[in-house]
């Protein structure tokens, strides 16, 4: 393992490719990694630092739920890439994706233990996995099984609680994404510890902000993310490692409607000083720290513009704190 960079693999056998020959591994979707993903981390971090063993992550794509019930999928938290640069930022070695099918699925949970965790050379000293986690067809493997596997097959197992808000909320993506949706950034913050991004490509928009506004934005594809409700909020962009206080705007311009016809919903960012340079093609994120004003239809571009001065003066203020 070189320049300290997370390893990415489909297995724990190819980690035996990197010269790793035992590893304890924490196992979870880790849709988010927040705060309650941290503490299962942080006890995984014990268990291998007590059997000198390497920390993985062992995690899964597309989400479970994507292939279980498919109406009922959930957006996720974070581009791929994202999750697995925190887990590596938050003391993992190597990450294994799992591709989850439905042969995979139906896997019995001794079929799941001897093909995921002990199929190659490489020896599992430790798991750690949420105390309520369940695996396997129906959901029939949990903590219990894992404890007598654990006994059975020689390794440490530590079954970690779900970690609560100091209200008795349990931090879950799920309880995440709600708040998102709700536009309560707040409690999102939190319960990740960090303000939540999204993430995306610059393209080409329609130039109003330039030309009309006097206000240039990035116009944002994302490829992932939950979004809150449309309206105007501070925050950062975070381009080629540097971080810049922006203003911007989740929605789909009503102002010019009338001129484009429906536009698509999108985020936009007014990089508040600092960037030199273009913006199109690079991959970017948008860190939101407080929501401003609901996005609204204004008569004309001129009073638009008077509006996004204030609210760039105000954000300015904001950002200013954070």
């Amino acid at each position: 393992m070189a320049d300290g960079k997370v390893l990415e693999v489909s297995s724990i056998e190819e980690l035996s490719d990197y010269g790793i020959s035992s590893v304890a591994v924490a196992v979870g979707v880790f849709d988010g990694v927040h705060l309650g993903h941290r503490k299962l981390l942080t006890e995984l971090l014990k268990v291998a630092g007590k059997y000198d063993a390497v920390p993985v992550a062992m995690t899964f794509y597309p989400h479970p739920r994507e292939l279980v019930n498919p109406h009922s999928a959930p957006q996720l938290l974070l581009p791929a890439e994202e999750k697995i640069r925190l887990l590596g930022h938050y003391g993992m070695k190597a990450v294994v994706s799992i591709h989850f099918t439905k042969k995979f699925a139906a896997q019995a949970p001794d079929e799941f233990i001897e093909s995921c965790l002990f199929a190659g050379a490489v020896e599992v000293r430790g798991l750690c996995v949420g105390q309520k986690w369940r695996f396997g067809a129906g959901a029939s493997g949990d903590s219990v099984f894992l404890e007598r596997k654990a006994e059975e097959k020689k390794f440490a197992f530590v079954p970690v609680e779900e970690l609560r808000t100091p209200e008795g909320m349990i931090i879950s993506s799920t309880a995440i994404r709600k708040a998102l949706t709700e536009g309560n950034l707040e409690l999102a913050a939190s319960m990740l510890g960090r303000n939540y991004s999204l993430f995306g490509t610059v393209e080409e928009g329609y130039h109003n902000a330039t030309r009309k506004l006097e206000s240039p934005t990035a116009n944002l594809r994302m490829t992932a993310g939950v979004l809150p409700p449309n309206g105007v909020y501070a925050g950062f962009a975070h381009v080629d490692g540097m971080r810049y206080p922006a203003a911007m705007n989740l929605g789909v311009s009503p102002t010019f409607r009338a001129e484009y016809g429906r536009i698509d919903r999108r985020l936009e960012l007014h990089l508040l000083g600092g960037f030199r340079g273009s913006l199109y093609g690079k991959y970017l994120q948008a860190e939101l720290v407080s929501f401003l004003r609901p996005e609204r239809r204004f008569a004309n571009p001129g009073e638009l513009k008077t509006q996004i001065q204030n609210d760039i003066e105000k954000i300015s203020h904001i950002l200013e704190r954070s």
